[in-house]
């Protein structure tokens, strides 16, 4: 599926393991895509992301994703490589959200920037990476 966002056009191979939650133009133009885990239920949130002065480079997604202002530095990072496509993402603790962590991912073409974001509980967001690693795989990018 092809998704046009402001400063971003992406194109996702959901499978059988993602589906698109808002269909709204105008929705998805304010916050992004939103998809859903099916198996989890757990939500992402994809949107372009502003590089803030960091290089488009595996070293700069490390430097944005620890820069995040959530209650803890990332605990599991991971990081992949895929065509002209690299990805850094990681979990983190959170405050007042009911003792959900969030998983943020950052990936980047070299060019243009994608943040994926969705809050769960731990065993949930622990289970639910692999998934997020092969979504990412086939991020592309425009």
């Amino acid at each position: 599926m092809k998704f046009k966002l402001p400063r971003l056009e992406l194109s996702l191979d959901l499978s059988e393991e993602w589906v698109v939650d808002e269909t709204d133009p105008k929705a998805t133009d304010a916050y992004g895509v939103y998809l859903r885990s099916v198996q989890h239920g757990v939500f992402l949130n994809v949107r372009a992301e502003n590089p803030d002065g960091h290089t488009l480079t595996k070293d700069g997604l490390l430097a944005i994703l620890r820069q995040q202002s959530w209650a803890s530095a990332p605990f599991d990072e991971w990081a992949l490589a895929e065509g002209a496509l690299t990805a850094i993402g990681g979990t983190f603790e959170t405050v007042g959200m009911g003792g959900e962590v969030v998983l943020e991912v950052f990936a980047t073409d070299g060019k243009r920037l994608v943040n994926l974001v969705g809050p769960g509980e731990r065993k949930v967001i622990a289970a639910l990476v692999p998934s997020v690693k092969r979504l990412v795989e086939k991020l592309r990018l425009s």
